[in-house]
């Protein structure tokens, strides 16, 4: 079974925010990301690594699709259909429930 190491890298801190929540959205940390890009770089033997997010679930995030579901009941109908209302709620939570 091979040792793990520690490693020291350095890097700016806003590149290492804004990575850091890209990875929390994909579900992963810090060290799990690197460890995946470099033991893909040794199985392929060059620098490879494709992950994106879905533009479509970058600009809300699921709290946000979830406050807004509660913002809209609470609010009541206000001079909204109640069936308009109620297919925009239906809406908001399917796009929630789907990024979960």
């Amino acid at each position: 079974m091979s040792k793990n190491v520690s490693m020291n890298i350095r890097v700016d801190e806003s590149t290492r925010l804004e990575a850091e929540g890209i990875f929390e959205q994909l579900g992963l940390t810090m060290s799990g990301a690197i460890n995946m890009f470099l033991k893909q770089v040794v199985r392929e033997k060059a620098v490879p690594l494709s992950m994106e997010l879905d533009p479509m679930f970058t600009s809300r995030t699921v709290q946000e699709d979830m406050e807004e579901a509660r913002r809209m009941r609470a609010e009541g109908v206000g001079g909204v259909d109640a069936d308009d209302l109620a297919a925009q709620m239906d809406a908001i939570i399917a796009r929630a429930e789907a990024r979960l």
